[in-house]
């Protein structure tokens, strides 16, 4: 008896969905005919398109392998090998902004130090400022704030 023109049984029918969704999935590449199903299980095209669970399991497959929605194994490498890239530079990113923070978060304990030695204290200079008054820009903040850029002397404390 040629396998070819064998009967269809159920277990048959479970097992082509299975594969047919392991497509849609991606996981069996991303080339689906009929004649692949044909070659793959030993039935005709006419046969499997009679079974409606598979046609309509490989009209899902196929639309999912049309829309981009499964990627090939290389796409899914390069796209990996692109994000790992992006993770590495973000880290950079992430780091440099902590090391910014840090040095502004200094900057503000050594101005809050030499205010309070002065004997001001913060809660009368860290206040907000009135609307319709104009800040100082960038640069006359600079040179305010310069002579607050001294270290904290140590306290001799360990």
């Amino acid at each position: 008896m040629n396998k070819r023109f064998r009967r269809m049984s159920d277990n048959d029918i479970k097992a082509i969905i299975v594969d047919l969704d392991r497509w849609a999935m991606g996981a069996l590449g991303s080339k689906l005919t009929w004649t692949v199903l044909e070659e793959r299980f030993s039935f005709s095209r006419q046969s499997l398109q009679a079974k409606s669970e598979i046609k309509a399991a490989y009209d899902i497959a196929k639309r999912a392998l049309s829309g981009g929605l499964v990627k090939t194994k290389e796409q899914a490498t390069e796209e990996v090998k692109e994000l790992r890239v992006e993770i590495d530079r973000l880290k950079s990113e992430l780091q440099a902004y902590r090391l910014k923070e840090e040095k502004w978060l200094r900057r503000w304990q050594q101005i809050a130090f030499h205010i309070r030695q002065k004997g001001i204290q913060m809660s009368s200079v860290d206040k907000k400022v009135p609307d319709g008054v104009k800040l100082p820009s960038n640069t006359e903040t600079s040179q305010i704030l310069r002579p607050f850029d001294q270290e904290i002397p140590s306290s001799g404390r360990v």
